[in-house]
Order: structure tokens, then sequence, then C-alpha cells
């Protein structure tokens, strides 16, 4: 088998994802240190800190007051996650533009597997950095990648690339690529496992070479045979050759968690137009219909409830999803005894490229309109006057909708 041929795994992972987001959502964040997961005084940990704040020595999984000591100018953000979940959803839709063959690795990140491509593509590096160059325009967040001949070693290549570039690693290059590796860059060296390793005066990947399968079997059990071949450049889970075919996600939602809970049924029904718009703005912009509409309440005993109907027709129509989320909460809120933490509206039995009704041409218009004028200036450049209502609770700003004050708001 040709080099070709067995660079046929590319990894993509988002750069600082969390905190990109947020950079993305407030520019004059650009350039500072941000960290998310909290505030500097209080007892969790660092969820993402940008490439700015790592340069003080924060990083993920650290907690929130030890990385204040170490960076007092960073900016500490308790974090929007239901944004970080629309990010990653649209991830995984752009992904699936190139190929099924698909394996998520986390919200941020994913392996996708491009031997059914050779064909197609004899130039598979041009086009494994073009999936990553054109998923990362339309995505607006840096993207790094790496391309390989298994996971295991697209993963690695990828950190070579960060932040943000594309980086090859050709069979022929990895004995080298690997050998120079300190031995904490391979995925499942944890720190117990490094301290091992360490007194035993093995220190980069090629010293972990010289040890035998027998050695490593003895010192770490089964993880000893995955350090043995890891080195080696070998993935026991295999290639792309491994990848099996999947289907992209059948539904979208968008939803809003309260930091206070809320009981007013005209803030609750503002949020529940709100989060309609922003679902239909969601189908519109992915040229789907759903099929069915689906609500989701948690009270504020975390009780969650979950109602859903099916649709005659499939639609991408604000006024008629909040008609139907309406009907499903009108019951809910009745017989409820508790405040409200959190609400959801639901898209599924996604469809593409659905004929519309006759007669619609002109409403279909105006949604054209409004799409296009959200593109140029903003989802916030034009809200319902239900949706309005929200002032009194955040701050509007016209790039991207709602902004908490008190609370976690889709965007």
């Amino acid at each position: 088998m040709g080099s070709r041929q067995e660079l046929s795994v590319l990894h993509l992972d988002i750069d600082a994802f969390f905190a990109a987001v947020e950079v993305l959502m407030d520019p004059s964040l650009r350039g500072k240190p941000v960290v998310v997961g909290g505030l500097p005084w209080e007892r969790g940990v660092v969820s993402t800190a940008s490439y700015e704040a790592r340069k003080y020595g924060v990083h993920s999984g650290m907690p929130l007051r030890r990385a204040g000591e170490l960076c007092p100018n960073c900016v500490f953000l308790r974090g929007h996650f239901q944004v970080y979940r629309e990010f990653s959803e649209k991830f995984f839709r752009l992904l699936y533009r190139y190929t099924p063959h698909i394996l998520p690795a986390s919200l941020d990140e994913a392996y996708l597997g491009l031997s059914s491509l050779t064909l197609l593509y004899p130039d598979l590096p041009s086009y494994a950095r073009r999936i990553k160059e054109e998923v990362e325009r339309d995505l607006g967040l840096s993207i790094s990648g790496g391309l390989a001949r298994n996971r295991l070693l697209a993963k690695l290549a990828t950190e070579r690339a960060k932040p943000g570039e594309f980086f090859v690693l050709r069979p022929e290059d990895e004995e080298n690529f690997l050998g120079e590796l300190p031995i904490e860059a391979l995925p499942g060296i944890g720190h117990k496992t490094r301290e091992v390793l360490l007194r035993l005066g093995i220190k980069k990947v090629r010293d972990l070479r010289g040890l035998s399968l027998k050695a490593l079997r003895s010192l770490f059990g089964l993880h000893g045979e995955y350090l043995y071949y890891a080195s080696r450049g070998k993935d026991v889970r295999g290639g792309a050759c491994d990848f099996q075919s999947q289907a992209p996600p059948r539904s979208l939602s968008r939803e809003t968690t309260f930091l206070e809970d809320l009981w007013d049924l005209d803030l609750l029904l503002a949020h529940l137009s709100y989060l309609s718009d922003r679902l239909a703005s969601g189908l519109r912009e992915e040229g789907l219909k759903a099929g069915r509409i689906g609500l989701k309440v948690r009270f504020s005993d975390f009780t969650t409830i979950t109602r859903s109907r099916s649709l005659s027709r499939p639609t991408d129509e604000h006024s008629l999803i909040y008609e139907i989320a309406r009907e499903l909460f009108m019951p809910i809120y009745g017989k409820a005894d508790l405040s409200i933490r959190l609400l959801g509206v639901t898209g599924s039995d996604l469809r593409q490229g659905y004929e519309p009704e006759l007669f619609e041409g002109r409403k279909r218009g105006i949604q054209a309109s409004v799409d296009l004028i959200r593109r140029k200036f903003g989802f916030g450049a034009i809200l319902t006057a239900r949706e309005l209502k929200l002032s009194s609770l955040y701050s509007l700003d016209k790039a991207h909708g709602y902004v908490l004050k008190t609370a976690s708001l889709t965007r």
C-alpha cells in the first residue's frame, strides 16, 4: 500500500473551543487571556483557557483559584454551555458534507475516515487541508488539523499543528517524529504513568521503545501493551477502514438555562418565542424543515418534562414553531407548583428540499429578507415585540442576540 493511500485519517480539533466562542461573541476579548469555567474565587476548575492564558501556565482541569493566582489579569467567565453545544452541532453538520465516516471524539474534535475518497482526490493531503479550511471558515473558529494513517498518529499530527495549522504526518517520517516526542505527548500517559517512566530514565518516546512488551505489561498491565504499540505508531483501534458510516444528526435544539428560576408567564413565553425564532433560523440556515416539534421544561427541583407533536407538513417557520411550543407548554405551566429553570425547543424528523406550499411565496420572501439582514448585521438586528420583553433580564447585542445579565441563554 502506498503512502498516499495510508494517509487516510483526518483529525480536526477546534482551538481553545469555549474561549474561542466567547471571543467570537465578544470581540473585545480578542488578544486577552480568557478562562472559561467560573470566577477565580470559586471552587470549580478551568474548562478551557485561551492560548493567551496558557502562557501563564493556566490549563484545563486546573482549580480556578490557582488559575487566578497564576494570571490575575485573566478574564474569567462562567461560560455559555448551550452556545458551545450549538457550535458543536454546527461543526459536525459541516463535517458530514465531506464524508459519513466520522468518529466524534468530543464536542470540539472528530476523526474523519477519508480512505473512500482516494480515487476522487488523488492528492488527499491537499483535499484534507481544504476540508479543514472550509469548515474553519464556515464555523468562524480556528481549527487545527492533522492527517496520518491512523487515529493515534492523526491526533499527534494535530497537536503539532496547534494552533490553527495543518500537519501531514507521512509514514516515512513517523519514526523520527514519534521518537522526539516527550512521553507525556502520547495520549493515555497520565501523571502516575509519567512518574514511573521518568524514574526509569524514560523521557522521550524513543526511550520508551527500549522497553520490551513483557516489561511494559509487568509494569502497567494491559495499559503497558498500549504503550508498547503506541510508541511504535500502531493504533490498536485501527485506521480509517474501521470507520462506520453514520448518518448526520437529525435534530436541532435551542435551550435556555436560567441562573435564577422563573415563574412569570410573559417572560417564559418571550423565552419560548426567542428559542423558536433561533430554531427556525437554524433550520433555514441548514436548508432543513422539521416534521416534529418538541418542548423541554425543567423545574427548580430538576424534574424534567418533555412533550412533542408531529406536523402534517414540515416547517421552518418561527410563528408555527412557537405556536406549537406554546400549546405544549401551557398545560405544563398550568399544573406546575414550581418555578422553571430551563426551557428548550427541538425540531426533529428533519428533511431537506421539501416543496413549499402554494401561495407561501410572500411569506418566504419576508423570511429570506429577515435572514439576509441577520446574516449581515447579526441575529439581534431584528426581533419580535414579544422577544424584546427579555430586555429586562438581558443585554441585547445586535451581533449575537441576547447576552446574559443573570442567566445562560442560547445564542
